[in-house]
């Protein structure tokens, strides 16, 4: 768990919990095993841009609650994704610039 104070406020919040819940019951299989044609219940819901990138507590409430930052995820992609995370490998960079990119088209040029 992160050392954020904020972070903590916010994935321990009523909010959060019922999001979580709801995206499980939207999204129940995993989506990293199902997009390689694999089934696999997901477990943990996923920030794909991490609340941490946040600015501000603002930008991470607003990280934290957006239903299309997240991902319905089993243990074991969910501890890969956080891996890929950490990694400054050029092709981990690489992956979650795409990832940020994706995230800001779909929310402010997709209408």
């Amino acid at each position: 768990m992160s050392k954020n104070k904020y972070y903590r406020k916010l994935i321990n919040s009523q909010t959060w919990i019922k999001l979580r819940l709801t995206k499980l019951a939207n999204n129940p299989l995993c989506e990293n095993c199902y997009s390689k044609g694999k089934i696999a219940p997901a477990s943990e819901v996923h920030h794909v841009i991490p609340v941490e990138n946040g600015v501000n507590y603002d930008n991470m409430k607003r990280l934290c609650y957006d239903y299309n930052n997240l991902q319905s995820l089993c243990r074991d992609c969910h501890v890969a994704a956080h891996v890929a995370l950490k990694s400054k490998t050029k092709a981990a960079t690489q992956r979650l610039n795409d990832q940020k990119t994706a995230f800001f088209v779909a929310k402010f040029l997709k209408k």
